[in-house]
């Protein structure tokens, strides 16, 4: 073919190209009228947000009232019984509202959550606990928001820095040892706490709290902690940072979630919180400054060639301390009770179902022969049964029982107008055990999250880590602790609960009233 016929041909090619992306520009703009006709129908037919069902407040002390002691019916309520309270008297949209705090929506319905998230946005906004943002924003001004108060595009500049570091697979490879390192002390340690038949000591949950510390800690601060050892000194970084973190959220519980007049008057739990966040500051400033100093050390070329910890990664990316500073704060604050809550459930789930627990070990006994051995990461690949397990303990006991978002725009949810920045929690423990879409929902069956398995072909029935690009982001890590551990835990013990069932109480995370303690008796 000469050249002319060739540029001929590639001239028809070209405009037919461009002619078909004029029509499906066209296609794409009538569709957009036509959804944004639909949703201007609907809004105009949708009932007013002042007919949102929910507990009427009074003229004066709104609903306050009803948290007081003797008198109103959601005093000593955790979280998830104030929740269902409210699903059950009002429905499956309902609002909270005449309370010394903005109102919050409540829905428990999945289509009306796939709507919320699906129309939130590239910067999704979120409400954060009002105590962090007042710390970081008018008390420590030295320091940038943190990733848990931030939002818009301050929120953007931070997280994609973050994501490099923190979102990449090839991230959490390096870890795979010292997080297994980390299990295998643990282990030894249960053998040493345990009571000489078998039952582990009331405090258990605590034991499982100073794990996921020592563990994010070793990925937040490049350390470990040395919290598995037997006498802590009292005034060690290990133990002030755990009961720091333990008393920032008693603190945030109290202030954030209960009525508290903290803004107005400085009570003594908001003292309590500020000291905690200035100690929980500067442990973490000490460990940053530690790694700007060896990464200070560092050659040019060392610096190309090595391989980077995340905290030196996040340093190296952001080019900012302070950064940094946030990012590990938000870890150790955002990994600790989360993880070890998820742990607890896990545990719990696994030793009340022993014909689960026995499959679980059935493919432990395979994967992992030598059970002293350090875990790989190709035998991590393998326990595809242990992942289900995870997965089927936190449908049924969540660590968080609703996940809040403020909407992206005016939108219609269940029939109601919901005006944009309406704070909207999605309360996922009612959704993950509606038979509509978990037959046998109140069951622990992980099997329906291997293939062939009856859960839900619903994308937003169950997000443990969240939805689009607010979702956890130390959700790798999170699941690389919990997998090493529980395979680790039932390679080498036997999991027995002879006790009526636990009882269990949301504060802001998952919290087991009833002691765990567990009989754990030795495998081969």
């Amino acid at each position: 073919m000469s050249l002319p016929r060739v540029q001929r041909a590639a001239r028809c090619a070209l405009r037919l190209q461009q002619e078909r992306s004029a029509l499906r520009a066209v296609a794409a703009r009538a569709r957009s009228t036509a959804a944004a006709l639909a949703a201007e129908a609907d809004w105009d037919a949708a009932r007013p947000y002042s007919d949102i069902p929910g507990p009427k407040p009074l003229a004066v002390g709104g609903n306050a009232w009803r948290f007081m002691p003797y008198v109103g019916q959601f005093h000593g309520l955790g979280l998830d019984e104030l929740i269902a309270a409210l699903h059950a008297e009002f429905g499956p949209v309902c609002k909270l509202g005449g309370m010394p705090r903005p109102d919050l929506l409540f829905v428990s319905d999945v289509d009306i959550m796939q709507s919320v998230l699906r129309n939130e946005g590239s910067w999704p906004t979120r409400r954060a606990a009002q105590t962090l943002e007042h710390y970081f924003r008018d008390l420590r001004k030295n320091y940038l928001v943190s990733l848990a108060v931030s939002n818009g595009k301050e929120w953007q500049d931070f997280r994609s820095a973050v994501n490099q570091v923190m979102m990449q697979p090839r991230n959490t490879a390096p870890y795979v040892q010292p997080i297994d390192s980390v299990a295998q002390d643990f282990v030894a340690r249960m053998r040493e706490i345990r009571a000489p038949d078998g039952r582990m000591p009331a405090d258990y949950t605590d034991e499982l709290a100073k794990w996921s510390l020592e563990s994010i800690s070793y990925v937040a601060l490049d350390t470990r902690l040395g919290l598995l050892a037997g006498d802590l000194d009292p005034t060690s970084d290990a133990v002030v940072m755990m009961d720091t973190i333990r008393g920032l959220f008693d603190c945030m519980y109290n202030l954030d979630i209960k009525p508290s007049v903290w803004k107005w008057v400085s009570t003594p739990t908001y003292r309590k919180f500020v000291g905690n966040m200035h100690l929980f500051t500067s442990l973490a400033s000490k460990y940053v400054d530690r790694a700007v100093a060896r990464l200070k050390a560092l050659s040019r070329r060392e610096l190309e060639q090595g391989n980077r910890s995340v905290l030196e990664s996040l340093l190296i990316n952001t080019g900012d301390p302070t950064k940094a500073v946030s990012m590990v704060m938000d870890m150790l604050l955002a990994g600790v009770d989360t993880t070890s809550a998820a742990m607890s459930g896990l545990l719990y789930q696994l030793a009340t179902n022993p014909d689960k627990q026995a499959k679980l070990q059935e493919e432990l006994d395979r994967v992992i022969p030598d059970k002293t051995a350090p875990i790989t990461q190709d035998q991590m690949e393998q326990l595809k049964y242990a992942r289900a397990c995870i997965k089927e303990a936190m449908r049924l006991m969540p660590v968080l029982p609703t996940s809040f978002r403020d909407t992206g725009k005016d939108q219609v949810l269940g029939g109601y107008r919901v005006p944009k920045g309406t704070t909207v929690g999605m309360s996922s423990l009612v959704m993950a055990q509606d038979e509509r879409y978990f037959p046998k929902a109140r069951q622990f069956l992980p099997e329906r999250w291997l293939p062939g398995g009856s859960k839900t072909d619903h994308p937003f029935a169950f997000l443990p880590f969240g939805f689009g690009p607010r979702m956890c982001v130390g959700k790798r890590f999170a699941n690389l602790e919990l997998e090493n551990l529980v395979a680790k835990i039932f390679r080498n013990f036997t999991l027995e609960w002879n006790q009526p069932p636990a009882r269990t109480k949301f504060t802001i995370f998952l919290k087991f009233e009833t002691p765990l303690q567990f009989i754990v008796r030795d495998r081969p």
